[in-house]
């Protein structure tokens, strides 16, 4: 598939170099050469200086397959989009937008192309983190209704030492399927014969209702989130505040900015707000941050961020997450202490790779570096065989049927017309 991406800022290069890298022939337009410059000499991309916004730029890709939108300018973008779809018939189109507003059901259905809100996503993740405090990471397939959580096992963990198939007896209360072990910087795609041992990363499959009564089940240790501290101004506080203070937590609002620090409390008679320096430890020890379940850094300054969310944990936190511009840098961030790494290109990439869909299948997401989840057909060969039998995809985790979906299991029965929730390895 050919791929175009408006935009050579942040986002559209990490995008650019990500694709080029694993193959996909990639042009991305911008009006800055010196950023055009800088990725066609690293990377084998096509580079077009023009305005996006000329009909006769965007006729230089005109027989591109997927089109990714992503300047700085929600207005911009949005135009470019309807461009496309007017003036070059284009149906694959991915625009992303920070004003909730232009992502709301009647702009998407008015488009008729696949808006992402980043804004909206990475408070999303914010919030998982608050339902779902046990985990380090979630990801959310909505309209499944499943969830796979990433959990480190710690020694105490009754998981610890045991193999998967000993977990047959749980599996029997609460449906559940371990998709995936990170151990040793490596990625397993489990068995039952294998074991699970301390500092395991696993990554649990679980209907979405069933997932914080699993963790109870399975023995996972952990506390509801009750106090959460916000560092810092950005883009993404005030939706971050509106959500939460719809959830029965106690926030608290820390900025070096007086007038936004005015600004919020007026907003938001909810949450207690103050005037002060991430970096004063005594002000933050008065304010009871070795209390906080959780702290998110989240200013427009990546550094500050992360020296934020490192000191938190100095002090006591249970878990900090820091806003990262970067996605190299989220294995250095985890390693110095930092538990959840909010990375707005990732979420938006992720997005890009459900239109990059292969052969067969119907949706993509990425689960990690190594691992993406499709969902496919059952293959005509493998009608009316057993999961156990199926042996074309690396671990089915669910089986959506026509009268909904459940968690696969070995003696599960694949029919025609069934589609498949499957891991299977990336493609590199």
């Amino acid at each position: 598939m050919k791929v175009c991406i408006v935009g050579a800022g942040v986002v559209g290069s990490y995008l650019a170099k990500r694709l080029s890298k694993e193959g996909f022939e990639v042009a991305v337009i911008d009006v800055d050469s010196s950023k055009l410059e800088t990725l066609s000499y690293s990377y084998d991309v096509m580079t077009v200086n023009c305005n996006a916004l000329d009909v006769n730029c965007l006729k230089n890709v005109q027989d591109f397959d997927l089109f990714v939108v992503v300047t700085e300018s929600d207005e911009k973008n949005l135009s470019i989009a309807v461009l496309l779809k007017s003036l070059l018939n284009k149906e694959k189109i991915i625009v992303r937008v920070s004003n909730k507003a232009f992502s709301s059901p009647p702009v998407k259905e008015f488009l008729k192309c696949d808006v992402v809100n980043i804004l909206s996503e990475t408070v999303q993740a914010v919030l998982n983190q608050v339902k779902y405090p046990f985990a380090l990471d979630v990801v959310r397939l909505e309209k499944e209704g499943i969830v796979i959580l990433k959990i480190k096992l710690t020694a105490e963990s009754s998981l610890a030492g045991k193999q998967i198939l000993e977990l047959s007896d749980v599996r029997e209360k609460i449906p559940f399927t371990i998709v995936a072990i990170e151990r040793e910087g490596k990625t397993l795609l489990p068995s039952g014969t294998n074991f699970l041992y301390p500092n395991d990363i696993l990554y649990i499959a679980a209907k979405e209702e069933d997932a914080v009564r699993l963790a109870e089940v399975l023995g996972i240790d952990y506390s509801p989130v009750k106090l959460i501290f916000i560092f810092g101004y950005s883009r993404f506080t005030e939706e971050l505040l509106t959500q939460l203070s719809n959830l029965p937590v106690k926030v608290k609002f820390i900025c070096s900015n007086m007038e936004k620090c005015e600004e919020i409390s007026g907003k938001f008679p909810k949450v207690d707000v103050f005037h002060g320096e991430f970096s004063d430890i005594e002000f933050l020890k008065e304010e009871g941050i070795e209390k906080a379940d959780l702290t998110v850094s989240i200013t427009e300054d990546e550094e500050q961020n992360i020296l934020s969310a490192v000191l938190c944990k100095k002090l006591g936190v249970k878990k900090s997450l820091a806003l990262i511009m970067h996605p190299e840098y989220e294995e250095i961030v985890t390693s110095i202490g930092i538990d959840v790494p909010l990375i707005p290109r990732k979420l938006l990439a992720s997005k890009v790779y459900r239109q990059l869909s292969r052969k067969k299948f119907i949706d993509l997401f990425e689960l990690s570096e190594d691992l993406e989840i499709v969902e496919m057909e059952v293959p005509e060969k493998n009608i009316n065989k057993k999961v156990k039998d199926a042996g074309f995809c690396n671990l089915i985790v669910a089986v959506r049927k026509k009268d909904g979906i459940e968690l696969a299991r070995g003696n599960t029965l694949l029919e025609d017309g069934d589609k498949l929730i499957c891991i299977k390895k990336r493609e590199n």
